[in-house]
């Protein structure tokens, strides 16, 4: 089995170029690789590029910015294929020596390479995960390896949920620090008032998929589990919507402190656009379904 870990950045090159030189000394196999996916208009990133070292792990992808940051991890599909992918960040090491064979050790367990792999929780040991691991069987299953409907946040909430919904979710104990290197900024970070309920009202959506997955032939489970999986979704679904309250709640505060400043990019806009037609479509399709 092989690992791909690729690093999404953003105008960040100290904070970059920390996270890989703590990184790849923890990197133990030769056919890992280290994907870092820069956007071609990011000036200071394309610059930092250039300290990086000289590894044959590494692989430099350079393309226009998508309007997410799923469309950007999901440069690996085609760049660098794998058995297991990791989406990382560029401001979060990860410190265990020879994580990469633990993944894949962990990755090796489930039974049809449906699954996912997460580290510890960030904040108060309850959500979200620090980083996730996917099968290339789960990330198929899915259709992506991060949703692209999202321009920030709310990709690893769907995976962490999906894991959750399909009985497919191990543990694997990896030292990523995030608190004292995480920016006080975040890329995009707006309007979560429509964010925090347009994941909500997608639950029937991911429902959906996690009932297929269950029910597919391929799915390697007995039978008396994925009736139990089947008839567990609400409890998954309602701590999504405890956390998101949250979110709603605090939501000015969030933004003040977190959210950027001035007016949202192309990309944001189009991400948003395509979010609000969406949800159009679905809530259409439920009326006529009542």
């Amino acid at each position: 089995m092989k690992l791909t870990i690729n690093i999404a950045t953003r105008s960040r090159p100290e904070l970059l170029a920390m996270t890989v030189a703590k990184t790849l000394p923890n990197i133990r196999r030769m056919d890992t690789t280290l994907m870092i996916s820069a956007d071609d208009d990011d000036v200071s990133a394309l610059k930092g590029l250039e300290s990086l070292p000289k590894d044959p792990r590494l692989h430099i992808s350079v393309k226009p910015r998508e309007d997410s940051r799923g469309a950007k991890y999901d440069r690996a599909l085609t760049e660098a294929p794998a058995d297991v992918y990791l989406p990382a960040i560029d401001c979060a090491p990860i410190l265990t020596p020879g994580f990469d064979q633990i993944l894949l050790d962990k990755a090796a367990r489930f039974p049809d390479g449906i699954g996912v792999i997460h580290t510890q929780f960030v904040y108060r040991g309850t959500f979200p995960p620090a980083l996730q691991a996917m099968t290339a069987g789960f990330v198929a299953k899915m259709g992506y390896i991060y949703n692209h409907d999202y321009p920030f946040w709310f990709i690893d909430h769907e995976t962490d949920d999906m894991a959750r919904l399909i009985g497919r979710y191990f543990y694997a104990n990896i030292d990523i620090p995030t608190g004292p290197t995480r920016p006080a900024k975040t890329h995009r970070l707006r309007d979560l008032q429509f964010w925090t309920s347009y994941y909500d009202l997608m639950a029937l959506d991911r429902r959906a998929k996690a009932r297929e997955i269950i029910q597919g032939d391929d799915f390697l489970t007995p039978d008396w589990l994925k009736a139990d999986l089947l008839e567990n979704f609400t409890w998954i679904e309602n701590r999504s919507r405890l956390i998101n309250e949250g979110v709603r709640r605090d939501a000015a505060t969030i933004e003040a402190q977190r959210g950027e400043s001035g007016p949202p990019d192309e990309g944001y806009m189009r991400a948003k656009a395509r979010a609000e037609q969406k949800l159009s479509e679905y809530l259409l399709a439920l009326k006529a379904a009542a």
